[in-house]
């Protein structure tokens, strides 16, 4: 499974093309295409393992990431339900760095938010779709897209695929 996407976002050009892992759903990498519009004025990446530097030695990466000027990891987001393990594990070793999940649904960010504040974790964010809209971005979005519009971290107004497509994210934690 892949999906290929022109953008125009906020006045920048690029190409995205994701390609999925034996265990990504057509779900999982349209979270990850949803995390790379919302986050793209920090120019994130997607493609991350232990070849990229900030990720050396770990035996995590992330859905998307960013790096700041030192090349330490800026922001590290999961796209779906994460396990506590992993999310643990992230936020102790890569303390300075934001670290957000997200979520299709409102009631997985709920359980995902209720897990993290159980076990004390600090320092992670928990944000979904609102109810219905992942359905709608499901809808619209193909293997290949065009899209063209404004985003920043919690909204996308967008064309996509010459259809119109406006969200506003939900933080639960």
């Amino acid at each position: 499974m892949k999906i290929r996407s022109t953008l125009f976002l906020n006045g920048q050009s690029s190409t995205l093309n994701l390609f999925s892992t034996l265990q990504e759903t057509q779900d999982h990498l349209l979270l990850k295409l949803a995390a790379f519009i919302f986050f793209s004025d920090l120019l994130p990446t997607v493609e991350t393992g232990a070849a990229h530097p900030a990720l050396s030695g770990q035996d995590f990466w992330p859905d998307l990431m960013t790096v700041d000027l030192t090349g330490q990891v800026g922001l590290w987001m999961e796209c779906g339900k994460t396990t506590l393990h992993k999310l643990e594990k992230v936020s102790k070793r890569f303390r300075q760095a934001r670290l957000i999940v997200l979520t299709a649904e409102p009631h997985q960010a709920k359980q995902q938010a209720e897990e993290v504040e159980r076990e004390e974790l600090k320092g992670i964010q928990v944000w979904s779709f609102a109810y219905g809209e992942f359905a709608r971005w499901k809808s619209l979005a193909k293997e290949r897209n065009d899209i063209i519009g404004e985003a920043n971290e919690t909204s996308m107004n967008l064309v996509l695929n010459d259809q119109t497509y406006m969200t506003e994210l939900e933080r639960i934690l």
